[in-house]
């Protein structure tokens, strides 16, 4: 399995890329119209988008994506905030942008997408339906995504609607017992791994 993290130009979240036989993707976070050009260049086609929440500056490239055949889901609790107030296009003046969710993922279940086995955590906290992917290999090797959950020595904010700092805690601690370590692929800056987040963020420290 290949992971292609694409940065973003401007503001907007980390957009990853998976691929298992380097023709077909699933796309974690599509934050900005240009992702379709970007996977051009990859030699990818993006069969499924899977949203860690609905906040606009994670799902910008979507509408492009599902116009191009790519099936969206969200967590259950995440779908009723797309395209509502909860989704901070209005509160941040940005342009709309319309999609459908086709699907939704439950909290522990697991499904195959382009031959890759990801695992859904509801993690709320950040949104009602905040979630992060587990993704394990052929190999056996895990990497969790973490959305706005979870930062390198930091967090998602809490202030917008249906944060809530209590929830995140709960989810934080359900992170930390997860078994072993793992990278973390984070919705915005740097990477980091699961132990050194247990280490040294003090927000999981407190957990």
């Amino acid at each position: 399995m290949q992971i292609i993290k694409i940065t973003p130009r401007a503001f907007g979240a980390n957009t990853y890329v998976l691929t298992a036989d380097g023709k077909t993707a699933v796309v974690i976070d599509p934050a900005q119209s240009r992702i379709d050009g970007e996977l051009i260049k990859l030699g990818l086609r993006a069969e499924y988008v899977l949203l860690t929440h609905c906040h606009f500056d994670h799902v910008g490239g979507v509408r492009v994506l599902q116009e191009q055949g790519a099936k969206v889901f969200c967590s259950e609790q995440e779908k009723p905030l797309v395209g509502t107030f909860a989704d901070l296009f209005d509160a941040f003046g940005a342009p709309r942008s319309f999609y459908r969710v086709d699907g939704t993922l439950s909290d522990g279940e697991t499904r195959e997408f382009c031959g890759i086995s990801i695992t859904t955590l509801l993690t709320a906290g950040h949104t009602q339906g905040s979630v992060c992917y587990l993704i394990t290999d052929e190999q056996g090797k895990k990497y969790l995504f973490t959305g706005d959950t979870l930062f390198a020595g930091s967090i998602g904010r809490t202030d917008f609607p249906t944060g809530d700092l209590s929830a995140l805690r709960q989810s934080l601690k359900k992170l930390s017992a997860l078994d072993g370590d793992m990278p973390v692929y984070a919705g915005h800056e740097e990477d980091t791994s699961l132990d050194r987040e247990r280490k040294t963020n003090p927000f999981m420290i407190d957990v």
